[in-house]
């Protein structure tokens, strides 16, 4: 067994070496030294139970889209994306949870629900397996143990973190769902169990409204909060206002109706308290941007050339934009049902717009559709919020599950024998181990930033919008090296890096004498202080670097 002189070795060298450890590493260190102290058969649970937590650490940040059945999800997904990958046109699907992660090359892997071992399939044959179960009673079996799916796409958007589609937090359905649940030999309360089973195992989660889908924008929270998930809060949590385009042609401007509702749900419904964004996206519009062909955008260009009003008046009319023949159009029908299918009325008004303003190329066309869209933003936020600060966010839950060792039996039972019966020294070995992973939110600064944060969202510490900024900055909102945590060109010389830091430190000085701000901001006060001395420390002496700036 390593003894913890020996699991610190390697640290105490590094640091001789002038090397700076990061908090991964440091996490890693104590994971290990609490292994160490689990040496024997007696700790064979235990340990496993310490590699599933130290596993889940080191594994890509998974984000899970979740929300009521029809809220429009897997659209929202494949907006993210950029492509189609999350099913959205196969019913049958749509009840499975789906995970989509990074790969070199695209794969399928399918989990099932009767203990059978996990098959890779390829997407197409998937689809097949619905099409068939119909028809074939040895298909429709494989089809309704199919538990989860898990599908490897070579897509950059999924670098930084993980995206699990979730079915719906619905327990009730209509008749047509219903219908299918039935052929799955599901029930409503068996998707709504696997959505909050695979969403509480995630590290961060969307939460998807979709205007409509409830009586009023209070139940529209009440129906996600109430919904059995573990603890929804800004630190984790951010929000997606989908379908927006559907208020369109009733609000001329859908986005800024999206944006009215937004905010009104985040100031006076409460979603502050548990969302750090609501963010309005029109998510078919944002999977018709990303699908847009040079064809599109011809028949669009085409379409620009009638009067504004004229051409809103047609497509008013919905179907018979798209089933009519029309003398002052000069796009024909098929192809106009195919614009409307990929855009929506307001999407392809809003393209058509678009394209009169000079906007004709469909490079153009495509990035500001995204942009307007909304989910661009989205995915700057999932980036920003979530990514930069993925192993943070992990390790909290890594330390809060680690905290739960020792106080489950199970872990210090063995054969014939109940945790209750179990050797006093067990359990302190146990304690021990877990200690020197839960104590890191003791040592371990970045822990006192997340607790500042924390205060900063739930209204218990006021700043100016510009601290705010500043506070978000330096906690690593838009990046973890020292010009992005000072809101520096990544270029910046070590001189100019900190003379930045210098200046915000004597700023938050002065608001550290001011005692008219309360002891809750002195003590946001301190911790970021102390934020910009640990970068003083990472940027180093200036005066001491080889052809430095000193």
């Amino acid at each position: 067994m390593l003894t913890d002189r020996q699991i610190q070795q390697p640290t105490l060298t590094l640091r001789e070496r002038g090397v700076q450890l990061t908090l991964r590493d440091r996490a890693e260190a104590a994971f290990a030294q609490g292994e160490a102290l689990l040496p024997g058969p007696e700790f064979h649970r235990a340990r496993i139970r310490l590699n599933e937590i130290r596993e889940r650490f080191r594994a890509r940040l998974r984000v899970a889209v979740v929300g009521r059945v029809s809220a429009g999800k897997s659209t929202l997904v494949n907006a993210l994306l950029g492509e189609e990958r999350s099913p959205t046109g196969v019913t049958e699907l749509t009840f499975n949870v789906t995970r989509l992660r990074h790969a070199e090359r695209e794969s399928l892997t399918v989990h099932y629900r009767d203990g059978r071992p996990s098959r890779q399939r390829s997407p197409d044959e998937l689809w097949r397996l619905v099409a068939q179960a119909r028809h074939d009673p040895e298909r429709l079996a494989e089809l309704r143990a199919v538990d989860w799916l898990d599908l490897g796409v070579p897509n950059q958007r999924l670098a930084r973190f993980d995206l699990v589609d979730t079915p719906g937090l619905d327990s009730y359905f209509g008749e047509e769902s219903a219908r299918t649940l039935r052929f799955l030999g599901r029930t409503g309360q068996d998707v709504h169990t696997a959505t909050v089973e695979h969403a509480s195992r995630a590290d961060a989660l969307v939460m998807v409204f979709a205007s409509g889908l409830a009586e009023s924008e209070e139940r529209l929270l009440e129906e996600v909060t109430g919904a059995g998930l573990r603890a929804v809060e800004p630190m984790t949590s951010v929000g997606a206002l989908t379908k927006i385009e559907y208020y369109w042609p009733a609000c001329p401007d859908p986005v800024a109706e999206g944006r009215r509702v937004a905010d009104r749900l985040m100031t006076k419904s409460g979603g502050r308290r548990i969302l750090f964004e609501l963010v309005p996206v029109a998510g078919l519009l944002a999977t018709g941007a990303a699908a847009c062909t040079e064809r599109d955008a011809a028949d669009l260009v085409e379409l620009s050339r009638i009067s504004p009003s004229l051409l809103e008046a047609r497509v008013r009319r919905g179907p018979y934009f798209a089933s009519r023949d029309y003398a002052d159009l000069p796009v024909g029908r098929e192809r106009r049902a195919a614009l409307l299918r990929r855009f929506g009325g307001y999407g392809t008004v809003l393209a058509c717009a678009l394209a009169r303003d000079g906007l004709t190329d469909r490079a153009g066309l495509r990035e500001e559709l995204l942009r307007r869209s909304g989910v661009v933003r989205l995915g700057q936020v999932l980036t920003e919020h979530f990514g930069n600060r993925a192993d943070l966010v992990k390790l909290d839950a890594a330390v809060q599950e680690m905290g739960e060792l020792p106080a489950q039996p199970a872990l210090l039972s063995q054969p014939g024998q109940s945790g209750q019966d179990a050797e006093p020294w067990m359990r302190w070995r146990l304690e021990e181990a877990a200690d020197h992973v839960t104590r890191l939110r003791l040592t371990e600064h970045a822990f006192r930033e997340l607790a500042l944060l924390r205060r900063v969202y739930d209204g218990s510490v006021v700043l100016t919008s510009q601290e705010l900024s500043h506070v978000l900055r330096i906690t690593g909102e838009y990046g973890d090296s020292p010009a992005a945590r000072l809101g520096l060109p990544a270029d910046s010389s070590p001189s100019s890096l900190v003379s930045a830091a210098l200046r915000q430190q004597t700023y938050w000085a002065g608001v550290d004498l001011d005692a008219a701000r309360g002891a809750a901001t002195a003590e946001t006060v301190r911790t970021v202080r102390r934020s910009y001395d640990l970068l003083l420390n990472r940027i180093g002496p200036v005066d001491n670097r080889p052809g430095g700036d000193g």
